[in-house]
């Protein structure tokens, strides 16, 4: 059986809500969940459950923009708690659901818009880090070479113990 991606993306995006499953997704079409997950994949180059994952982004940051929800509200209505709904809004765009929604207000101050975009660069810049193990060896002066990347060198974040 082909499966028409198109129609999936419109189920997904109509039933956004209370989609929590590919499985939910392969029910509707009357597949199997692996066939759907592979022709998904094939197609999009995108996994399912990212997809809808992203979706749900994309509605969210909507929310955001156009709604005065409380982002525990917005989580709520897509089928998300509040903190699962969080980490994952945090995970993809480097800032909270509130930070978004004041970066995107066009009343505030150009200003704060500058600098909340200077502190997801800034958040977004690799650093190196220096773990216990490797701050021993610099100490002992051990033989072993310890390579330091030179490109992109914003800062040193120190770690401490491993365990």
């Amino acid at each position: 059986m082909r499966i028409d991606i198109e129609q999936v993306k419109t189920y997904i995006d109509e039933n956004l809500n209370h989609l929590r499953k590919s499985q939910q997704v392969a029910a509707h079409l009357n597949c199997s969940v692996e066939g759907l997950k592979r022709s998904f994949l094939k197609m999009e180059s995108l996994s399912l459950s990212n997809y809808i994952r992203a979706t749900k982004i994309v509605r969210m940051k909507e929310l955001l923009q156009n709604s005065e929800a409380p982002c525990k509200v917005i989580c709520l209505d897509l089928g998300l708690r509040e903190d699962v709904g969080a980490r994952l809004f945090k995970n993809v765009t480097g800032m909270t659901m509130e930070s978004y929604r004041k970066l995107c207000r066009h009343d505030d101050p150009p200003a704060l818009r500058a600098d909340q975009s200077k502190k997801e660069q800034q958040r977004s810049e690799q650093r190196l880090v220096l773990t216990e193990g490797v701050i021993r060896q610099i100490l002992s002066g051990s033989e072993t070479q310890i390579k330091i990347p030179t490109k992109n060198r914003a800062g040193i974040l120190i770690q401490g113990p491993s365990n």
